[in-house]
């Protein structure tokens, strides 16, 4: 379920020229195959850009680490 709704973000943006990065690494060049490998490495969360209208601009992903003083 999860691949399909990364997949379903990543065409979007493709078909509406919204850019794409990894970790402030461009993919706009890249399958979405290899953006499903990177994502597989870690843990990401997606950000969305947008212009001063309100219109999405620019998908980012950026990798975040577990907190480690979580609370119990």
């Amino acid at each position: 379920m999860q691949k399909k709704w990364l997949m379903d973000e990543w065409r979007n943006a493709k078909e509406n020229g919204i850019s794409l990065d990894v970790g402030g690494v461009s993919y706009d060049d890249r399958t979405p195959q290899e953006l499903w490998q990177v994502m597989q490495r870690g843990n990401y969360m997606l950000d969305y850009e947008a212009d001063p209208a309100g219109k999405i601009v620019a998908l980012h992903f950026d990798r975040v680490e577990p907190s480690k003083n979580r609370r119990k």
